[in-house]
């Protein structure tokens, strides 16, 4: 479970969030849309502090840390709680997939290499990397890079997986395989919060969308009902738009 209550974020004279509310139920997976600079991206990095939210506070799993008290001991056992797959993957550049994958294994939770391997190379085999995993990232293409990415945040075993934009980065023509990859990681019941501008990609495997403009909440609901059923005009605007284009 993932909850938000209250949460702005000021940068100097912007307040990019103006007090979001929500919550994403264990197990659900929740696709968060909306224009850039609406904030989608700040709220997913106020999830596990990346960016530490300015006003409010954040739920993962059994830890709760309001901004206004928090302590390094709350946020560290709140990024315990979540892992994040960045558009730019934010891989090692000098150590091999496997390597990657091991690295948050043997430094966060502190596991011995031997057991820290085996779990590596099965998050690898499962998104399609096992013939791959002693390939440096300089060998391999974004979407395989992105593919190590997720395999690192699953070999965690976080209550939840946070993506920003995971496709962002990608030749269109690599999209297909980190979208499908995270369609399989839908399946294993983890809860997901996904920042996307795969409209497609959100319909097919979204429980809910959150539509946000200008640092709120603007609406929510069913894929379904967002977007062939939307209530709010700024909604229906940005879906015309974001036709238009395909």
């Amino acid at each position: 479970m993932i909850r938000y209550e209250n949460i702005h974020k000021i940068f100097g004279d912007l307040e990019v969030l103006k007090g979001v509310n929500f919550e994403i139920a264990t197990g659900e997976v929740v696709c968060i849309l909306g224009p850039s600079g609406s904030g989608k991206t700040t709220l997913l990095r106020c999830t596990n502090y990346l960016e530490r939210p300015t006003k409010g506070a954040v739920q993962v799993g059994d830890v709760k840390v309001d901004s206004a008290s928090c302590t390094k001991t709350e946020v560290q056992a709140l990024r315990k709680n979540s892992t994040m797959v960045f558009q730019n993957y934010n891989l090692f550049r000098n150590k091999t997939a496997l390597e990657n994958v091991m690295a948050g294994l043997t430094i966060v939770q502190k596991k011995q290499k031997n057991e820290a391997k085996e779990i590596a190379e099965h998050y690898l085999n499962i998104v399609g990397m096992g013939e791959r995993m002693n390939y440096y990232p300089s060998q391999l293409s974004g979407g395989q890079q992105q593919r190590v990415g997720i395999a690192r945040g699953l070999a965690l075993k976080p209550h939840a997986i946070l993506f920003d934009e995971p496709t962002a980065a990608l030749d269109p023509e690599l999209v297909g395989e980190v979208l499908s990859v995270m369609k399989d990681v839908t399946r294993t019941g983890i809860t997901m919060a996904v920042v996307t501008h795969e409209m497609d990609f959100a319909r097919e495997v979204a429980d809910r969308v959150v539509f946000m403009d200008g640092g709120v909440v603007v609406e929510q609901g069913k894929p379904s009902d967002v977007f062939d059923h939307s209530q709010n005009p700024r909604t229906q605007q940005f879906l015309r738009a974001v036709a238009k284009k395909e």
